[in-house]
């Protein structure tokens, strides 16, 4: 009589220029002295969210038991996660740009070798950045601006945050019509993970959108971020670590203005941030 055949399979699968910009004007100047005081911010905690990365998966053992004789398979493969590339959003331009500032001076903002005080915000260039202090703890919005005065653009700034917390915000303005006002269109951070945009004129300081939170903001300090506009027209595109999040649409600044960076301690006495790169391209 023949013998009963026994088969076992076994599968487990586990699975975000105070003043006048000339270089060599005197800043002791008033025209110098472009501060002013921001809002102050109400703080709302942002949680920051970690992409999480697929493990990979092993296919086990494959035993096979045929009467009395093991016959053992081992087949071993791995499934390798899929990562998407990094693909630069619609309308940012590649290649050179128009414009940058390597920050090996302070020319470019008209900030001298010794650097700027006005007793609320310090601006100085040290080891390839531009590095800012407000001073005080009060909301007091300190900015520097360049020369030029682009059309349609992509402008692009690389910011490090050092100690803040909550409503302490930096960023940058644009479209600027003069030195001293203050005026003109603020894209800002907070250390907490929210932005804003914001129009500063005449008659007051307004937001056009937020503050809000976005998950693609890294809250806290000594964290970098990233952030872009890109003006066509009257339409401003925000980019935030190269992510598009919201285009507003505001004609209240429509000619070619300054820009610069800005910012304004609310919750921290000597808060500080690094501008490591600022950037434009021309646009059609």
């Amino acid at each position: 009589m023949l013998k009963p055949i026994v088969l076992i399979l076994t599968l487990i699968i586990t699975g975000s220029l105070v003043g006048c910009n000339l270089p060599d004007s005197d800043q002791t100047n008033p025209d110098f002295i472009a501060t002013q005081v921001a809002n102050l911010l109400t703080e709302t905690p942002v949680e920051l969210i970690t992409p999480e990365v697929e493990s990979p998966i092993e296919v086990p053992t494959i035993t096979i038991v045929i009467t009395n004789e093991v016959i053992q398979l081992t087949e071993t493969a791995t499934i390798e996660p899929t990562i998407t590339p990094t693909v630069q959003p619609p309308g940012i331009p590649t290649g050179s740009p128009s414009w940058n500032d390597p920050f090996e001076n302070g020319t470019r903002f008209g900030i001298n070798p010794e650097g700027y005080d006005d007793g609320q915000t310090k601006f100085i260039i040290s080891d390839g950045s531009m590095v800012m202090t407000s001073i005080t703890a009060s909301g007091w919005r300190g900015w520097r601006l360049t020369s030029q005065k682009p059309g349609n653009y992509y402008l692009k700034a690389d910011f490090q945050t050092e100690d803040c917390v909550g409503s302490d915000q930096y960023g940058l303005v644009v479209q600027s019509p003069d030195y001293d006002s203050g005026y003109g269109y603020y894209f800002g951070l907070t250390c907490d993970g929210r932005y804003a945009f914001q129009k500063w004129e005449d008659s007051g300081l307004t937001n056009l959108q937020g503050w809000s939170n976005d998950p693609n903001i890294i809250p806290g300090p000594n964290q970098n971020n990233t952030i872009g506009i890109l003006k066509s027209g009257n339409q401003y595109n925000l980019f935030l670590n190269n992510r598009s999040i919201v285009t507003i649409d505001d004609g209240k600044f429509s000619s070619p203005g300054y820009f610069g960076p800005f910012i304004a301690g609310v919750n921290t006495s000597n808060f500080s941030i690094r501008l490591n790169d600022i950037a434009y391209w021309n646009l059609p």
